[in-house]
């Protein structure tokens, strides 16, 4: 039985699979963005389940709160980059 107080947790494996499908599967990609074209049109619960289920087809069983940790995970990478790249262009004369 699936208890809501037992999270699961998500594995290194799982997400680096969830980094590597996101980054270099063009199907994949293609998908979210024709999924992000649709967004106007489809309520929040509608476009959440459509994004798991994208992610499921690629063997990515996540749930909602998953994918929002890896997704945050993901935005907050990139700032830490983009910071660092900022940094590199300051120091250089």
């Amino acid at each position: 039985m699936n208890w809501p107080w037992k999270k699961k947790k998500l594995s290194f494996a799982e997400t680096a699979k969830f980094n590597w499908e996101a980054d270099t599967n063009e199907e994949l990609r293609q998908k979210l963005n024709e999924l992000a074209k649709q967004y106007p049109t489809l309520r929040e619960g509608e476009y959440r389940e459509k994004l798991l289920s994208l992610f499921r087809e690629r063997g990515l069983d996540l749930n909602a709160e998953q994918l929002d940790m890896l997704l945050l995970l993901r935005q907050k990478t990139d700032q830490m980059l983009l910071e660092r790249r900022a940094e590199r262009q300051e120091d250089k004369p």
